[in-house]
């Protein structure tokens, strides 16, 4: 009797340990994203020009996850160069951060990478390629969190509402990299096609002649903040987007939504406004 005491003893405090492991196995879900990387041709501004799609789309698909969730997402570069992903704004390893050469090495041509990290927070972000400036050609898109349904913060008419994420982005018909050389060589381009260049004669007339040749000396342009001119603004990879259905079905009068907006913009920022249509 007192062996079969001490085994009970022994055994118990094993099997509740087993039992405690298998509800977190269970309770922790793992989210499963396959992720095509390939690149194809676009035309937004009259030119036809280089991108990147992921999943034959751009901006990337939407990631959803649920706090508490185990993101599990498999690049396939099918690129002829190297490329990677970066989580904006998110608490995750510093292995997963995507940044090539800091914190691991980039995709390859014909491989592929898992990114595989847990899900700790909830909110609207975006993730986006960390590779050269891939992101400006396509490789951006929403990445969304949700609160669990048990949540104390989780708002009835609000957090379980029917969403339409919105990535806001810019394109232009120039090469990325071409862009990036002018901003170094501080071209006037950019300024002439905003119509924001300013003369000796201007900065004379506005009283700013000793601030004109302080900022040409440091060779710093009239708009130097949002200072890239963009043939396109895009929403959701399109001129604009069309919020009259969710999912193909249509959106009655009095229907709410919730709007997750990102700003995937390299030097843009925007004005966002809705303009109501009658709905059946």
């Amino acid at each position: 009797m007192d062996n079969q005491k001490f085994l009970h003893k022994k055994l118990l405090p094993l099997t509740l340990l087993a039992l405690f492991i298998s509800q977190v196995s269970i309770a922790q879900k793992v989210v499963h994203y396959d992720l095509y990387v390939r690149d194809t041709v676009v035309n937004y501004a009259g030119k036809e020009k280089r991108a990147i799609a992921v999943n034959g789309q751009i901006p990337m698909p939407t990631l959803e996850f649920t706090e508490g969730d185990t993101a599990e997402i498999v690049v396939h570069n099918q690129l002829k160069e190297s490329t990677s992903l970066h989580w904006h704004g998110l608490f995750l390893p510093n292995k997963e951060d995507g940044v090539p050469f800091l914190t691991q090495m980039p995709i390859e041509p014909g491989t592929t990478y898992t990114y595989r990290f847990p899900i700790i927070q909830t909110g609207t972000h975006w993730y986006h390629s960390h590779s050269g400036l891939q992101e400006q050609i396509g490789m951006y898109g929403s990445f969304i969190m949700h609160k669990r349904a048990d949540d104390k913060t989780f708002r009835k008419g609000i957090d379980d509402l029917p969403e339409i994420p919105i990535m806001l982005s810019e394109w232009t018909n120039l090469n990325p990299n071409n862009v990036h050389r002018m901003l170094h060589n501080a071209s006037d381009w950019f300024a002439i096609r905003k119509g924001a260049t300013q003369s000796y004669a201007e900065a004379i007339q506005s009283g700013k002649f000793k601030t004109k040749l302080t900022n040409e000396w440091k060779r710093m342009l009239a708009m130097d903040v949002s200072d890239v001119y963009y043939e396109r603004v895009l929403m959701n990879g399109n001129h604009h987007t069309d919020l009259k259905s969710i999912d193909g079905k249509p959106l009655k009068a009095g229907d709410k939504v919730r709007l997750r907006i990102s700003n995937g913009g390299a030097s843009s920022s925007f004005g966002f406004a809705t303009q109501a249509v009658k709905c059946p």
